[in-house]
């Protein structure tokens, strides 16, 4: 025990001064306090080296050094081993082998490929430039939609919105699916905002669940007015885009949705079909590729030029996100994606 400490009743007390004024002076104080001090890192070294406390050690544990640091150590495996948390490792980054391409060749404002497992930025081009990302607002939408538990397989009316949109009208009768499709596979505004009315909440609450849901994922420069896209307010970044393509895929549903080739969609109250395609291109197969592509959105209004966001993996499995913003016309989105993720995978090398 420390000079200036004895043991009575169990409890650990500050022996008296001779003249009953407690501890002398300042330098007694400043003793004890180094006694404690010596006494907790004691307790480190001990544990450190599993040597097994004596019962005086253990009494000065439990009657000092836990009430002083809030531990209860007399719970702890004293002398035994430290249960410590696992080691992070971190996974190794892909190497490029060749040299790194020029963005100068392509027509998107913003451009980045980045490597799904470990996050390396594979090529980048103005990639947190803050941009309208049109229609790939609906990745958002529908990640928002999924916590709804949506009734799959009721019907609801399409909204009379005055938006565009070429394949739905005002008062046509659908099931959730068949919106939740239209929505994703055919870019459709009035399947959206339909969905949106039908998920029980507000749009205005229904808006402010989309910005919640982009800080929680760490797209830190992205803001959503709408939940279509149509409003050049709703802005992003390449970067962002990037988070959000691998967000949404994790989702079966969405990934499967995104996946339709085409679709059939028939108005009971118009008493006439309409035939979706896929906006994808690179899924279609209608811009030439040999990408297996995990799923894909497209993006497109005057202010935010031709857009696109894919999720594409080599024949090993490795995963990369492809986004392109601000392209200068329709086709070129889709030669210009496929022509990063596809130098992206030539030549990077992956550790095994």
């Amino acid at each position: 025990m420390p000079p200036n400490f004895l043991v009575e009743n169990n409890e650990i007390k500050i022996k008296p001064s001779l003249d009953g004024g407690g501890v002398r002076n300042r330098s007694d104080v400043w003793r004890a306090v180094v006694a404690i001090s010596v006494i907790l890192l004691s307790v480190g070294i001990f544990v450190a080296k599993k040597i097994d406390f004596s019962a005086e050690q253990k009494f000065v544990i439990n009657k000092v050094i836990s009430p002083l640091t809030g531990l209860d150590l007399s719970k702890q495996n004293i002398g035994g081993d430290l249960n410590l948390p696992p080691m992070v490792v971190q996974p190794k980054l892909p190497e490029l082998q060749g040299a790194v391409l020029s963005c100068d060749n392509f027509s998107a404002q913003s451009i980045m490929v980045k490597d799904q497992k470990s996050g390396a930025v594979l090529l980048r081009k103005n990639e947190y430039e803050k941009r309208p990302i049109a229609s790939i607002t609906k990745l958002m939408s529908a990640l928002v939609l999924l916590e709804r538990n949506l009734n799959w397989t009721t019907s609801t009316r399409v909204v009379a919105d005055q938006v565009s949109d070429t394949h739905m009208y005002a008062g046509d009768t659908y099931t959730i699916t068949q919106l939740w499709q239209a929505a994703l596979v055919g870019s459709s505004n009035k399947a959206v905002l339909t969905l949106v009315d039908a998920s029980g909440l507000p749009r205005e609450a229904f808006i402010e669940r989309m910005n919640d849901k982009a800080k929680e994922l760490g797209m830190i420069d992205s803001n959503f007015t709408d939940p279509t896209g149509l409003d050049d307010t709703n802005i992003s970044t390449a970067s962002d885009l990037s988070i959000l393509i691998s967000e949404a895929l994790k989702s079966e549903r969405i990934r499967n949705t995104l996946n339709i080739k085409e679709m059939d969609l028939y108005s009971k109250e118009r008493k006439r079909g309409e035939h979706i395609w896929n906006t994808d291109w690179l899924l279609l197969n209608w811009i030439p590729n040999q990408l297996n592509l995990r799923g894909g959105k497209t993006g497109y209004i005057p202010a935010s030029g031709y857009n696109f966001a894919m999720q594409v993996a080599d024949d090993k499995g490795h995963i990369i996100n492809a986004v392109v913003l601000g392209a200068r016309d329709y086709q070129a989105r889709f030669t210009e994606c496929r022509d990063i993720a596809k130098w992206a995978l030539e030549n990077y090398k992956w550790p095994e």
